[in-house]
Order: C-alpha cells, then sequence, then structure tokens
C-alpha cells in the first residue's frame, strides 16, 4: 500500500504533468497563444493545490523534487521532437484510462453518487468547443484526436451517471 502523501499527491501530480505536456506542445509548435491560455492558470491552480497538500501534511521538504521535476520535464520535453509528440499521445491515453476507470467504478457500483452529470457534461462541452478552435486554428491531428477521444469519453461518463442516478419516489 502507498503511503498517504503519495495517494494525496499523485492525482494533482498526473494532471499537473499533463497540463505541463500539453501547454509545451503548444507552444513548441508555435501555436497562437489564444489556443492554450488557460493552461498557465491550470498548472499555477495545481501547484497551489499540491504546495496546500505538502504544507498541510507537513511534508514541505517534499516540493523541492517536484520543482525539479517540472524544470526538468520543462526542458526534456523538446530536447527531440519526438520526445513532445510521445509524451503529448501518453497524456491522451493517461487521461483516457482516468475516465475508463471512472466508467468501470460506475458499471460495478451502478450508482453515480455524488458524481455529478453537470460537471462532466460541461467536460464534454468543453472538448466539444477545442474541436471546433483547433479545427479553426491549427489544424493539428494530434490535438483533434485527443480532445475526440476526450469528447466521445465524457459523453459516455455523462449518460452513465444519468443512467445510474437513484431517483426519490414521491408518496
Amino acid at each position: 500500500m502507498g503511503s498517504p502523501l503519495k495517494e494525496k499527491t499523485f492525482p494533482f501530480c498526473v494532471a499537473f504533468l499533463s497540463f505541463l505536456v500539453f501547454l509545451r506542445y503548444q507552444i513548441y509548435y508555435g501555436y497562437p497563444l489564444l489556443t492554450y491560455l488557460e493552461y498557465p492558470i491550470l498548472i499555477a491552480q495545481d501547484v497551489i493545490l499540491l504546495l496546500c497538500v505538502l504544507h498541510y501534511s507537513g511534508k514541505m521538504e517534499h516540493v523541492l523534487p517536484y520543482i525539479a521535476i517540472f524544470v526538468g520535464g520543462w526542458y526534456l520535453l523538446t530536447l527531440q521532437k519526438w520526445i513532445i509528440d510521445l509524451a503529448m499521445n501518453l497524456c491522451t491515453l493517461i487521461s483516457a484510462a482516468s475516465k475508463l476507470a471512472q466508467l468501470r467504478c460506475l458499471w460495478q457500483t451502478r450508482d453515480s453518487g455524488q458524481v455529478s452529470a453537470l460537471t462532466w457534461s460541461m467536460s464534454a462541452f468543453t472538448c466539444a468547443t477545442r474541436i471546433f478552435t483547433t479545427v479553426m486554428t491549427t489544424s493539428d491531428l494530434m490535438v483533434l484526436v485527443r480532445f475526440v477521444i476526450m469528447l466521445i469519453l465524457n459523453i459516455w461518463v455523462t449518460t452513465t451517471i444519468l443512467r445510474y442516478r437513484k431517483t426519490e419516489k414521491t408518496d
């Protein structure tokens, strides 16, 4: 079993690295700032959340390795074109795997519980708009494939949540 700190920080690290890869990919290929402007904000948000988790866990000494990963990753990603392309594909795979894990959990429990259909539908809408903006601005096939896959999976999770939603019976 993993340590509680690793269990708390792992989701932040995965999201952080995914945002980092996507931001670096967009910059590497020279895409317009408006196509990736939200990623620096998302990265800052994840950094703040990670710092809060480390601070309130009393583990601020672990900040240095995270800084080293960020700085090293920032430069490592663009050493070769194939590295940034591979990293982008791996991020798509990891994002898809997390959504499939959510679906698996919903199928096993047959209960959507506290999972929000609104949040997942907003995520689907965001993917749909990102498909549109990508087609209009860069037409990058790798980015389009990522957003199409995420759109399909977000819609699938949303419909599964709605299917397993418990309705209250009124007498």
